[in-house]
């Protein structure tokens, strides 16, 4: 049979173990932290998606202007 002192002392050592562990765990002010983070590059991947989006836009108005052009050369010089 083991002896008080010695349960104490494995208790002593589990509670040493849990404490270390615990310096690791996030806090509320962490998660809060990483949430507003997470809220500003959402906003930024939308505003990029959008930034993106009229880009592609005026790239494609412009192909289809340049062609247009290219089109109305050929017309005029092969007619």
């Amino acid at each position: 049979m083991t002896t008080l002192e010695q349960r104490v002392t494995v208790v002593e050592r589990e509670v040493s173990a849990i404490k270390a562990t615990l310096e690791h765990l996030a806090t509320k002010a962490d998660l809060a932290e990483v949430k507003s983070d997470i809220a500003n590059l959402d906003a930024k991947i939308e505003k990029s998606v959008s930034d993106l989006t009229w880009r592609m836009f005026g790239m494609v108005i412009g192909l289809m202007v340049g062609l247009a052009s290219i089109g109305a050369v050929f017309q005029t010089f092969f007619e």
